[in-house]
C-alpha cells in the first residue's frame, strides 16, 4: 500500500532509459510494478502494459533522429482516482506527416489512446515534451451497486410526481453514493462522469476540486445536485455542471436555486465568477441560466455524444446529431482590469459578446495587417484527449515563434486519431493571440467562444470538426445573442 504523503509528490517512482527499444520490457515492468499496488484487474493490466508498450516505442521511433541515441524518462504518479504514466523526452517534435505514412506508429496512437482513460500530450518548449496515459482507478459503479429493487424503484419513480419542498446544502463527503444513484435515476447509462463512482467523488471533493449544491427530501434522499469543478484547489473561476434533478421533483425550481445557491458560495468566497455549458436539445437550461443572469459567452458545437439523454425531458430519445452546448458566465465578484486583442474577423460578434458582459476589459483590434512581435521561445501547450466524448482539447500556456505549426501538427496528429471534435484554448492577453487565432482559422478552426478568468485571464476558444456532421437547424438557442453567435460560427462550417 502506497502512503498519502508519497501519492502526494510530483511522482511515486521515477526511470531513465536510453532511446533504445532494448529498454522497453524494463518499461513495462516498472509500470507493471507501481499498477499493480492499486489493485487493477488482469485486463486493466494488460492494457496498460500495451500503452506503455506503445508510448515508448513511440517516443523511440518519433522523438529522435535516425541514429541518435538520447535518452527519456517514464515516471508513474497518482491524481485523484486516476493512475498516471508519464513519458518526458527533449527530443524532436513529433512529425505528423510522417506519422500518417508509417502504418505502425498511425496503429500506435490509436491504441493509446483506446487503451487509456485519458491520453494527454504536453509541449514544454525548450523543456521538450511528454506523453500522459492515465487510467481510472477501478472502482465500483453505482451500477453494480443497485439491487433489482433498486431499479425497480427508479422506475416507479419516474411515474411519480413529489409535493414536498427539498432542503438545499453544501456537499458532504457522506453524499457521495447517493449522488451516484442520483445519476443514474436521471440519466440511466448515458451520462459521461465520474458520478456514476461514489469513490471517485469523494476524492474531487478532499482534493478541493469539487463541491456541490445538494437538495434532500424529506426521506432524506438526495433529489438535485449542481456542482462546482475547479480547474485546482483555489481557483477563482469554477464549471458548473452536473446538472441532475430526480424525475419526481421536475417543476420546483432545484436547477435555479441550486445555481443561486452556488452564486450565493462564490461570492462568499471571492470567486470572480462561474461558468458553465448548457445543452441544445432543449432551451430550459439556456433560459434558466439567462434568469439568474448568467451571459452567453460561445457555443461549443459537436461536444457531447448522440447518446447523452434526459429521462422525462426527450423521452429517452437519442439526439440525431453530436450535441452542442451554449457557453456561459455569471460574475459573482469583481474581476480584476484586463486587456484583451482581437483579430479583425472575430471583433464584431466578440465585442457584442464583452460589452454584454461588463467586465473591466480593455478590447484592442488588431488589424489583419499587422503582426505583433512574438515572445521568441516556443511554445508550451497541453493536449488532452478525452476518450469517453471523443474530444481534445489543445490548451496554449504560453504563445511562442512556433505556436501556428505546433498547433497545426497537433490537430493532424488528432485527425489521425479520428477525435471528432479539437478545441483550442488561446489567452487573449498578448497582441501575439490575434494573429494565432486568425492563422488558426485559416487552418480550419472555427470561433467557438471566450471562457473569463480561466487560467489568470481571458481565453478564446476555437473549435475543428473532424468530418462530423452538424444541422444548425438542430441546436435550440434561446438568446438572440446566442443565436448571432451561431451564425457566425457556421459561416466557417464547409
Amino acid at each position: 500500500m502506497i502512503s498519502k504523503n508519497l501519492l502526494s509528490k510530483d511522482y511515486i517512482a521515477k526511470l531513465s532509459l536510453y532511446s533504445d527499444t532494448l529498454y522497453i520490457r524494463s518499461a513495462q515492468e516498472f509500470v507493471l510494478y507501481y499498477a499493480k499496488l492499486f489493485s487493477f484487474s488482469e485486463s486493466d493490466l494488460k492494457k496498460l502494459e500495451l500503452a506503455t508498450e506503445e508510448a515508448v516505442l513511440s517516443t523511440i521511433e518519433n522523438s529522435f533522429d535516425e541514429g541518435e541515441f538520447g535518452s527519456f524518462d517514464i515516471m508513474v504518479s497518482y491524481k485523484p482516482g486516476a493512475f498516471v504514466i508519464t513519458i518526458e523526452d527533449q527530443g524532436i517534435p513529433s512529425d505528423a506527416e510522417r506519422l500518417e505514412k508509417q502504418e505502425n506508429a498511425a496503429l500506435g496512437l490509436l491504441l493509446m489512446r483506446n487503451l487509456a482513460d485519458e491520453f494527454n500530450m504536453i509541449n514544454l518548449g525548450r523543456s521538450g515534451k511528454k506523453t500522459e496515459l492515465i487510467k481510472y482507478l477501478p472502482e465500483t459503479s453505482i451500477a453494480d451497486l443497485l439491487t433489482i429493487e433498486d431499479k425497480q424503484k427508479n422506475v416507479e419513480a419516474e411515474q411519480a410526481v413529489s409535493t414536498d419542498a427539498p432542503v438545499m446544502r453544501l456537499v458532504q463527503l457522506r453524499d457521495v453514493s447517493m449522488l451516484s444513484r442520483l445519476a443514474y435515476r436521471v440519466y440511466g447509462y448515458t451520462y459521461s462522469s465520474v458520478f456514476y463512482y461514489p469513490e471517485k467523488i469523494r476524492e474531487l471533493i478532499e482534493n478541493g476540486l469539487l463541491t456541490s449544491a445538494v437538495s434532500v427530501n424529506k426521506e432524506g434522499e438526495i433529489v438535485g445536485n449542481l456542482s462546482l469543478f475547479f480547474e485546482h484547489k483555489g481557483a477563482k473561476v469554477a464549471d458548473s455542471g452536473a446538472a441532475m434533478v430526480d424525475p419526481r421533483y421536475r417543476g420546483h425550481s432545484i436547477f435555479k436555486e441550486s445555481k443561486k445557491f452556488l452564486t450565493r458560495y462564490a461570492h462568499t468566497n471571492n470567486m470572480y465568477g462561474i461558468f458553465s455549458e448548457a445543452v441544445t436539445i432543449h432551451s430550459f437550461t439556456q433560459q434558466g441560466n439567462i434568469s439568474l443572469g448568467a451571459k452567453e459567452t460561445g457555443i461549443m458545437l459537436a461536444y457531447a455524444g448522440e447518446n447523452l439523454t434526459f429521462k422525462k425531458i426527450n423521452d429517452g430519445k437519442k439526439s440525431e446529431q453530436r450535441q452542442a452546448v451554449v457557453l456561459f458566465y455569471l460574475k459573482t465578484s469583481q474581476e480584476p482590469f484586463r486587456t484583451v486583442y482581437l483579430n479583425e474577423k472575430f471583433y464584431p460578434v466578440l465585442k457584442k459578446i464583452y460589452d454584454n458582459l461588463a467586465l473591466d476589459r480593455k478590447i484592442i483590434l488588431v488589424p489583419d495587417h499587422e503582426k505583433p512581435d512574438v515572445l521568441d521561445t516556443l511554445s508550451v501547450i497541453n493536449t488532452a484527449v478525452k476518450p469517453d466524448l471523443n474530444i481534445a482539447v489543445i490548451a496554449v500556456n504560453q504563445i511562442g515563434m512556433d505556436a501556428v505549426g505546433l498547433i497545426s501538427r497537433q490537430l493532424r496528429e488528432l485527425c489521425l486519431k479520428k477525435i471528432e471534435t479539437i478545441y483550442v484554448e488561446i489567452p487573449l492577453g498578448i497582441p501575439y493571440a490575434a494573429v494565432l487565432s486568425r492563422e488558426l482559422n485559416k487552418a480550419g478552426f472555427m470561433l467557438s467562444g471566450i471562457v473569463p478568468e480561466l487560467r489568470d485571464g481571458d481565453i478564446l476558444k476555437m473549435q475543428y470538426l473532424n468530418n462530423v456532421f452538424v444541422d444548425p437547424s438542430k441546436i435550440v438557442i434561446a438568446s438572440k445573442l446566442a443565436s448571432e453567435l451561431l451564425t457566425e460560427i457556421m459561416k466557417d462550417y464547409h
